[in-house]
This record gives C-alpha cells, sequence and structure tokens, in this order.
C-alpha cells in the first residue's frame, strides 16, 4: 500500500500541481482556466487524474462549483511554497545577470496608470531592462494578490488582508487644482466653484470628505472614476482636490489660493505576496518602482 501511494506521488508533475492551486485560488474551474488560458476542460481532466494519483478527492463537485475537500485546503500553503520554489529555481537557471527579464504583471489604478505608469515610468523601465514584459492590471478596486491576479500593485490605500509585504513609498502632496482658463475667471469663494468629486461605491472618497468638511457646496459633477474626474478639470469644467504632481504633468492645470486648510497627502504603497517578493524580476521592478515613486512624489 505504501509503495502504490509513492508510486502515485511520483507521477505529479508540477502542471497538475499547478492547476490544483489555481482552482483553490480561483474557486472554480472556469476562473482557474481563465487564469492559465487553458479550456475548462483541461482543468477538469487534470484535476480528476490528480485525485487518481493521490488516491484521495480534492474537490466536492456542488451545484454551485468545486469545494476544496479538507485535504484539497491544506494543501494550499504547500503547494504556495513549492511554486515559491519553482519561481527561485527558474530565476537561478535564467543566470545571476543585472539584466531583468520575464514578465511581471503590475496592478494599478487606470488613472494612475494613464497619466503616470505609462506617460512617466514605463518607458525608461523598458529602455533600461528590454527583456521585461510588463502587464498591467487595471482596477479602481482592490485586485486580490493572494489569488495572484498581479505580481505586485501600486496603491493608494494600506491592504486589508493576505500574506503581504507592503512598503509606503510615497506621499503626494494634495492640493486644489482647476485648468488655467477656468481659474482665471473663477469665482473667490471656495463654495461659489464648479467642484468635481470622485464617488465611491460604498465609501466616501477622500476628496469628497474633505470637500464636505470644510464646504457647503452641491458638486456640478460626481463620477466614479478617476481618470474622468482629472479630465473633466483638464476640459476646464471646474475644481477638484488632486495630486499637486499632476502640474507637472500637464502645464495647463494650475494650483488655486482658496485660504483652505491643506487637503493632505495621498499616500502611494507598493504590495506584493510574500511569497513572489524575493523573486528576482519582481524584486527588480518593486526596487525600480520605489525609487520612481519616490522621485515623482
Amino acid at each position: 500500500m505504501a509503495h502504490a501511494k509513492m508510486h502515485g506521488l511520483d507521477a505529479v508533475r508540477w502542471d497538475d500541481l499547478r492547476i490544483l492551486l489555481a482552482v483553490l485560488r480561483h474557486g472554480s474551474f472556469t476562473g482557474a482556466a481563465e487564469r492559465l488560458a487553458v479550456e475548462q476542460s483541461t482543468v477538469s481532466r487534470r484535476i480528476a487524474s490528480l485525485e487518481a494519483a493521490l488516491g484521495a478527492p480534492l474537490f466536492d463537485r456542488t451545484p454551485q462549483g468545486p469545494r476544496p475537500t479538507e485535504i484539497g485546503q491544506a494543501l494550499q500553503a504547500h503547494l504556495e511554497r513549492i511554486e515559491a520554489e519553482v519561481f527561485a529555481l527558474s530565476e537561478h537557471v535564467q543566470g545571476t545577470s543585472s539584466e531583468l527579464s520575464g514578465r511581471v504583471r503590475v496592478s494599478t489604478t487606470e488613472s494612475f496608470a494613464v497619466q503616470v505608469l505609462i506617460p512617466e515610468m514605463l518607458a525608461r523601465l523598458r529602455k533600461t531592462h528590454p527583456g521585461l514584459a510588463i502587464d498591467l492590471v487595471l482596477s479602481d478596486s482592490e485586485t486580490d494578490l493572494v489569488q495572484r491576479e498581479a505580481d505586485l500593485a501600486i496603491r493608494f490605500f494600506r491592504s486589508r488582508r493576505g500574506d503581504l509585504v507592503e512598503k509606503r513609498v510615497a506621499r503626494l502632496p494634495l492640493t486644489f487644482l482647476a485648468h488655467k482658463h477656468y481659474a482665471k475667471h473663477a469665482p473667490r469663494d471656495a463654495s461659489a466653484l464648479s467642484w468635481i468629486v470622485l464617488e465611491l461605491r460604498g465609501g466616501q472618497a477622500p476628496d469628497a470628505a474633505y470637500l464636505a468638511r470644510h464646504l457647503s457646496i452641491t458638486p456640478a459633477m460626481k463620477t466614479t472614476s478617476h481618470l474622468a474626474q482629472v479630465e473633466a478639470v483638464r476640459a476646464g469644467l471646474g475644481a477638484a482636490v488632486l495630486t499637486r504632481a499632476l502640474t507637472r504633468i500637464d502645464p495647463n492645470l494650475v494650483e488655486l489660493d482658496l485660504g483652505l486648510p491643506s487637503p493632505g497627502t495621498l499616500d502611494v504603497y507598493l504590495v506584493a505576496p510574500r511569497t513572489l517578493r524575493a523573486v528576482p524580476r519582481i524584486k527588480g521592478v518593486w526596487e525600480w518602482l520605489e525609487r520612481e515613486l519616490l522621485a515623482f512624489g
């Protein structure tokens, strides 16, 4: 019996374990298939093969989807350690050159990517390390790094969960911005300005909270997109609480002196799964972004 079990373990391949880990992370065969760019039938077949090799069920098949058994749940932490070792081995085999290579998935907001990351930073990164391929995972919501939706993230809030490494790398001063043409004819009374406010689902955005504390206004425009908020200011539709750094990107944006208390700063964090932080290409991109973001702030 022991020999049979050992034979089963000998038959297990890393590709099968990688598929198992993807199903455990994404909670479905469909989600794992999309993440790994394979057919759902392939995932289902490989899981069945893995269960046969191990001699134990890893999932209960329910109408709501696969539910990991106790054995399946217990395997996840072990598989994540194996994954980290495989990453490290792969990087070692590729050599110890200072040249970064491989693919790194970076998560951030669409606004930051369009306004800052792409025009201000990624061109320099690609010029310095042409062997790197960068995938941008863009969302205003929190990308799940624990589920490997990205390798690292640029965030503007503290992470709330997961075995993650997090570091605040910059503090961007906030101020009141408007297009120079709007500013030229804007009323001096801050309450009379046309305010363009960010509206978050499930909570109040920092700019909206600040304006509610210090002014009695009805926003001229609300948007759930920070990118749309900035574009509205650029179009001369009104004023907004934004980062001062945007004036370096667009010289048509100017600060308004409203005699109000400072709106503070926007903290910028780099975040990565603990098991990936030391992988050379991810470590290299992290350190490069850290320098760039510090200089940008």
